[in-house]
């Protein structure tokens, strides 16, 4: 009985935690007419199983806290149809006891005007946000500065694996044979969670077509996680810098990550670092 305790209070809190957002939606905010006065604020569950394309009594029996089997696509559904933010969703899935899918490949990738002015705030330390398949989203200027990256130029540009091994004259401005291996070992346990992702498929398609090296290390089939540790890198104006770099992660978005650079206090590289971003 003790065992069973925290499942049924699961349930009770699945049946509140539903009802609850329901009953914050109108009929108009979710494109259906108001029809007669409501006794209750908010949807009905006809209403909710409608805009789920579910089965009424299938969504009540949920609702209720009824055990019934539930698929992770039939979860998405009744998160899109009330209209659930990232961490709802998640909360929901939690809830039914399901797992939650990791990806989202289809979806687009935005930055918030928020996360846009914690990247501003760090100026003049280089930020950027880098997307699930490692594509630079936004950065500040110490970013552009420093790294020349550019938010208007090509997707293809913007990718931090495509700029490594596509472009020479970045190869040629760090160790090359050390960060090489080590951005391949990153980037395949991040892809693994994608498989059918067809963004990601092409892109490794390409790199492994016209990279050898990229092809001779994603055949190693080597795997890492870093979330901090140091950048070394040649810069034309300044010559050889060396920069600490850490990943934040975005809560509301944990596909993303803020990339932030900083140089060891009274270090050769803070002078040059700087001297890059003395005029922002």
């Amino acid at each position: 009985m003790l065992e069973q305790r925290p499942i049924l209070e699961r349930r009770a809190e699945l049946t509140d935690f539903l009802r609850s957002r329901r009953a914050r939606l109108s009929p108009s905010e979710v494109g259906l007419l108001g029809g007669v006065r409501r006794r209750t604020p908010g949807l009905r569950r006809e209403e909710v199983a409608l805009l789920a394309n579910i089965g009424e009594t299938w969504y009540t029996r949920l609702e209720q806290g009824l055990l019934i089997n539930v698929s992770p696509q039939v979860l998405n559904s009744i998160a899109r149809a009330l209209r659930m933010s990232e961490t709802e969703r998640r909360h929901l899935f939690l809830l039914a006891g399901q797992t939650m899918p990791d990806h989202h490949g289809d979806s687009d990738e935005t930055v918030s005007p928020i996360l846009r002015r914690v990247l501003a705030a760090f100026d003049p330390n280089p930020a950027w946000v880098r997307g699930r398949r490692w594509d630079m989203l936004a950065s500040n200027r110490a970013a552009k500065a420093v790294f020349d990256y550019d938010e208007a130029a090509e997707p293809k540009t913007k990718n931090v694996l495509w700029r490594f091994f596509m472009d020479a004259s970045r190869r040629a401005s760090c160790p090359w044979e050390t960060i090489g291996p080590n951005l391949v070992a990153q980037f395949r346990s991040v892809a693994a969670r994608y498989p059918d992702d067809i963004r990601f498929l092409s892109l490794i398609a390409e790199l492994q077509e016209n990279s050898q090296h990229f092809r001779r290390w994603w055949a190693q089939h080597d795997v890492c996680d870093v979330s901090e540790g140091l950048k070394r890198f040649y810069h034309a104006e300044v010559g050889e810098i060396t920069l600490d770099h850490a990943a934040l992660l975005v809560p509301d978005s944990p596909d993303m990550r803020v990339i932030v650079y900083t140089a060891e206090p009274g270090s050769e590289s803070e002078r040059k670092l700087r001297q890059l971003t003395s005029g922002l």
